[in-house]
């Protein structure tokens, strides 16, 4: 009798276990899938305010259900000045987050393994960087660009783009190869490797997750960035930011037309993370040994 009241509690106590574990998950995935909504209704609103006919854009009570037309992406593809600044953008950016990191991933190699007097105080120094909001430093750069012949010029933005970002790759970088053990490179230079190529070799694919990290980070702070756009250009260099900022006039704002840049403004930015993450999901199956 006694097993038997046993063996019922036990069954009894499994059961209330279980129970326990499924409501967690349940409500677990009910916050989850709660801020996924929240999260993602914004997006949901641009891209219905950009297929929305001209006039019933911004309406209110907004039209939960119409006709989808594509009339604002027309008129977006048909008008020269967006194309051009897109490919603007495009290019601009593209060339900023490779030259940052060619100058960036290195310098935090250097700084990681090597005794730099005052390092400390040079990576403070370089930090300083983005301390000070923009409206700070964009008047100095003004003057600077214009003394060297590089406003509204696509050269003047991509090194605009790389002081921006340039800290930040740095940083990041720097505590990616601090937890990468330097026994690696010992290890392949007994097997006859010099230092770059230990670098090159052992290195940069263990830091692989870190170096599509911080590239998508700084192609999405170049990509978002109005403040210097506005004012560094004016006519050959303009960034698609400051065209779709155009659609807001000071008397009416043109919600479909905004709505439709806005959406296209998104798409390269979605193409570039789902192009990089296959690599950054390589990356982390292989692994990362860590400093104990």
């Amino acid at each position: 009798m006694a097993t038997a009241d046993s063996d019922s509690a036990t069954a009894s106590q499994r059961l209330d276990k279980d129970t326990r574990k499924t409501l967690v998950t349940v409500v677990r995935h009910t916050i989850l899938l709660t801020w996924s909504f929240i999260v993602l209704f914004p997006l949901y609103w641009l891209a219905s305010m950009s297929l929305k006919p001209p006039g019933t854009a911004n309406s209110l009570p907004p039209d939960w259900i119409f006709l989808p037309t594509v009339y604002n992406y027309i008129q977006l593809i048909q008008d020269s000045g967006f194309v051009a600044a897109f490919a603007n953008s495009l290019v601009m950016v593209s060339a900023s987050v490779v030259l940052v990191l060619l100058i960036g991933v290195p310098a935090a190699y250097v700084l990681s393994r090597y005794d730099i007097p005052m390092e400390r105080d040079v990576l403070v120094w370089i930090l300083s960087s983005r301390m000070l909001p923009p409206i700070a430093v964009v008047l100095p750069f003004f003057i600077i660009f214009r003394e060297l012949n590089l406003f509204d010029t696509r050269v003047g933005m991509v090194l605009m783009y790389v002081s921006i970002n340039l800290s930040l790759v740095v940083w990041v970088m720097k505590a990616f190869f601090d937890g990468i053990p330097e026994t690696l490179e010992e290890a392949a230079r007994v097997d006859g490797a010099t230092q770059f190529q230990g670098f090159r070799k052992v290195v940069l694919p263990a830091a692989k997750p870190g170096i599509f990290s911080v590239a998508i980070i700084s192609f999405i702070f170049a990509w978002i960035e109005l403040l210097f756009g506005l004012v560094l250009t004016s006519f050959e260099a303009v960034p698609v930011t400051l065209f779709v900022y155009s659609f807001i006039g000071s008397r009416s704002i043109e919600w479909g037309m905004l709505a439709a840049a806005s959406t296209a403004m998104i798409v390269p930015v979605v193409i570039f993370l789902i192009a990089v993450n296959k690599y950054l999901a390589a990356g982390l199956s292989f692994g990362v040994v860590i400093k104990e």
